[in-house]
């Protein structure tokens, strides 16, 4: 096979460099091309010193060689495929609100503290910690909100098993989790007295010594799911289909995904995750997290959208906007928002030095 080989003639002045970027190319791209065709007294090394022509790429390469620039560009400006210590920011700041059809809006603000532990060889323990809970900008001054804020402080911070791959995957040391609780019941029953808080106590126990149905109840919340994604979620090119709990506590249902990117901003980089429910169940299942033999029930519908900003340069997560909404009979039944943003930290005022000039 024949190939038509185009020739640049070296000047005096010429680099490597200003060549490639002549082309439009990256000076590597046209080393390792003209290395390709040349002969072997006529290698590029450091420089072009004793070169005197260079073998360059046609039209069609060069549109090519761009295409495979831009794409490696890209891909070294997304987090990393596998979960680093710098991936969070220390605390992130949350508004969470649902707007569910025929009842009352909730919305919170709360904060959120995440610390990774690396260990060898199960990857990290990611210690979790929700602080500062308010609803409508207050802080909750009900009784059982008070109650459940307080049991759920009791068991704070809650350590989990995050693989390198990403995702919640288990407790770390569940046992010591649920020893905190049995520490501060004693305490807690001496503030929240009477017969319904005991049974409610009672309960809360119950659940925490079940170690995989407490893990269920972290992970199908909008808020973990999000937060401990698969890492390979931000680099996948092909529409993949994968378990997602569209409401809290119900069970996991097929959707399918497809990764978008927005890589205009100079700093940051939007990684757009946008899924739809693919697998056949009704609403009622859903409420009672339960599915059913009946048949002919009304096919549920539902539309996921994960916005993940992060840092070109760190790769950091800066900011997450998650919304989850779920259509019924072409209705709107269900609006879950979630809003995520890192807390920066402020800078510290540097000190001020007076100069004294003797008189």
């Amino acid at each position: 096979m024949n190939i038509s080989i185009s020739t640049y003639q070296v000047k005096k002045g010429d680099t490597l460099q200003s060549v490639a970027e002549e082309l439009g190319i990256s000076a590597e791209a046209l080393k390792r091309y003209h290395n390709t065709y040349c002969d072997l007294k006529n290698l590029i090394g450091v420089d072009l010193k004793g070169i005197q022509e260079v073998i360059i790429p046609s039209k069609n390469q060069i549109a090519e060689l761009k295409e495979v620039q831009k794409q490696l560009s890209y891909s070294e400006k997304l987090p990393a495929l596998y979960l680093n210590k710098t991936f969070y920011y220390p605390t992130y700041e949350v508004t969470e609100s649902i707007e569910t059809l025929g009842q009352e809006d909730i919305k919170i603000n709360y904060s959120t503290a995440i610390k990774l532990n690396e260990i060898s060889d199960r990857g990290f323990i990611a210690i979790v910690n929700n602080s500062d809970f308010k609803k409508k900008g207050q802080s909750p001054d009900d009784k059982i909100s008070m109650l459940s804020l307080a049991c759920m402080e009791s068991i704070s911070p809650v350590a989990f098993l995050v693989p390198v791959q990403g995702k919640l995957k288990g407790f770390y040391e569940h046992k010591t989790l649920v020893k905190k609780f049995e520490n501060k019941r004693a305490d807690l029953e001496s503030f929240f007295i009477g017969d319904i808080n005991k049974a409610y106590f009672d309960k809360f126990y119950s659940n925490i010594t079940k170690e995989n149905y407490l893990l269920k109840q972290f992970c199908s919340t909008l808020l973990y799911q999000v937060l401990f994604p698969e890492m390979d979620w931000f680099r996948r090119k092909k529409e993949w289909e994968e378990e997602f709990f569209i409401i809290q506590n119900s069970f996991p249902v097929n959707c399918r995904f497809i990764t978008e990117y927005n890589f205009e901003n100079p700093e940051n980089v939007e990684i757009i995750i946008k899924g739809e429910i693919k697998e056949n169940c009704s609403l009622q299942e859903l409420l009672r997290g339960l599915k059913l033999e009946e048949e002919g029930a009304e096919t549920l519908s539902g539309d996921i959208e994960l916005k993940y900003t992060t840092h070109k340069l760190t790769k950091q997560l800066q900011k997450v906007e998650a919304e989850v909404i779920l259509w019924h009979e072409d209705e709107q039944y269900n609006k879950h928002t979630l809003l995520l943003i890192a807390k920066q930290e402020e800078e510290k005022p540097k000190k001020k030095y007076n100069t004294l000039v003797d008189k």
